[in-house]
């Protein structure tokens, strides 16, 4: 019989989920690969998790270290969050020679070069799968199903938080607080969601699938990150009655040797593949040079998405260590290509100004715009209320965002202008059913 012996930290949300899943499916693991998964330590720093998780007292520990320094432990879990810790674990335990798994994506988004390499060094094996999407085998799919493409896009809803409040108000009529309000009453956001609302969340793991499907290793905080807080409830009206839908995308471009990468509130067409996916489920649409269009879809947040895809890289790499002939996939940085400045992207662009209804406004606005080199395709101005600001919305052609944030700066210095002028960048390319 072969076993591999399993050291586990961290019993959160995934972390007893992984748990209870070994305990609960040992016998059917071992019946479908020949291997019995044996967890032999558990840590954790909350005492508690132990008489929760009715783990016995022998496997028990709140120090990482019995876990990471123990000679009988085959694979580390590592399921803390965190950075600089998490990062600690797991090099002590790759230099012990112990092959990891981690759903760790801010610590691979910030240090996955040092450990991707580190794990080459000392002859382990790695799994992230949980990392990115919960239940979608993105990477996976990436590093093997679609191994043979060269990637021209990826676009994706990567956060099940920000689609959930979205959702909402797409469909019942209200505004960002309500949405956030009920998402965190349903336990899909934290009580302090500014990970996920803010894109933060959606920048990390757009880091880890530039690594895969671009080859180019670029930090989060070189990403253009811009969260869902300023949407309001107008902005969801006036985009469902131009026949669009507002969700936080990921995307990333490849044209030749330069790449864009940026994470914000988009309007989609909606008769685009994304714009269909509702609530906390994620979605992932990849264009490679072989496979053309594909999506992926599925629920991306949860103890149970998450866990699934921690027992997927457990069962990967118990496959591999029982055939005793050690071969990882590299991860090879493409030198040649570069990242396109954020200010040098063209898009099409969504604005709100809040502005007094009199006559001469459209037009010192779109004077402005004008010089700025900034076409306006289309124009909605339907509330009529000389006492009041009121709102104008604008669709442009495609335009520099450098023009465009020269603009606004602008505009926003009006008298005619009341308020900060809302701006959506609109992505309409392709994906169309």
């Amino acid at each position: 019989m072969e076993r591999l012996r399993i050291g586990l930290i961290g019993c959160g949300t995934v972390g007893g989920q992984v748990y209870k899943i070994l305990k609960r499916k040992r016998r059917n693991l071992y019946w479908k690969t020949g291997i019995l998964f044996e967890v032999v330590k558990v840590c954790d720093k909350a005492k508690k998790r132990r008489k929760e998780l009715k783990i016995p007292s022998s496997l028990f520990t709140t120090d990482p270290h019995q876990v990471t320094n123990d000679p009988n432990i085959d694979i580390i879990v590592e399921l803390i969050g965190g950075t600089e810790e998490a990062f600690e674990y797991l090099c002590e335990a790759i230099k012990k020679g112990k092959s990891v798994v981690t759903a760790n994506k801010a610590l691979l988004s910030e240090k996955g070069r040092t450990i991707f390499d580190l794990c080459e060094e000392n002859r382990v094996y790695i799994g992230f799968e949980a990392s990115v999407a919960g239940s979608i085998p993105i990477i996976k799919t990436i590093r093997e199903s679609f191994i043979g493409n060269n990637f021209s896009k990826l676009l994706g809803i990567l956060n099940g938080t920000t689609n959930f409040i979205l959702s909402k108000m797409t469909h019942l009529d209200i505004d960002f607080n309500q949405a956030l309000k009920i998402a965190k009453e349903k336990g899909y956001a934290e009580a302090e969601p500014y990970f996920d609302i803010s894109g933060l969340d959606s920048a990390h793991k757009l880091s880890i699938l530039t690594k895969l499907a671009f080859n180019k290793s670029v930090s989060w905080r070189n990403i253009y990150t811009e969260g869902i807080d300023r949407i309001e409830k107008m902005d969801v009206e006036f985009a469902r009655e131009l026949g669009y839908r507002v969700k936080l995308l990921g995307i990333a471009k490849k044209d030749r040797n330069i790449l864009e990468l940026r994470v914000h509130p988009v309007l989609l067409p909606a008769t685009h593949l994304l714009s269909l996916v509702e609530d906390v489920y994620n979605a992932i649409y990849i264009e490679g040079d072989l496979i053309g269009n594909s999506l992926l879809y599925g629920k991306g947040a949860g103890g149970k998405p998450a866990a699934s895809a921690v027992i997927s890289d457990l069962v990967e790499i118990g496959m591999k260590l029982k055939m005793k002939n050690y071969g990882n996939m590299k991860f090879r940085e493409d030198s040649t290509l570069e990242l396109l400045p954020f200010d040098e992207i063209k898009t099409k662009y969504y604005f709100r100004f809040t502005a007094v209804d009199k006559p001469g406004v459209l037009a010192k606005i779109a004077k402005v715009l004008g010089e700025k080199n900034i076409s306006i395709a289309s124009v909605i101005q339907k509330k009529e209320s000389p006492q009041k600001a009121v709102p104008i919305v604008m669709l442009t052609h495609p335009s520099k965002e450098k023009n465009v944030s020269e603009a606004l700066k602008i505009i926003d210095k009006l008298d005619i202008i009341k308020k900060p002028t809302i701006k959506i960048r609109v992505e309409e390319e392709d994906g169309n059913i």
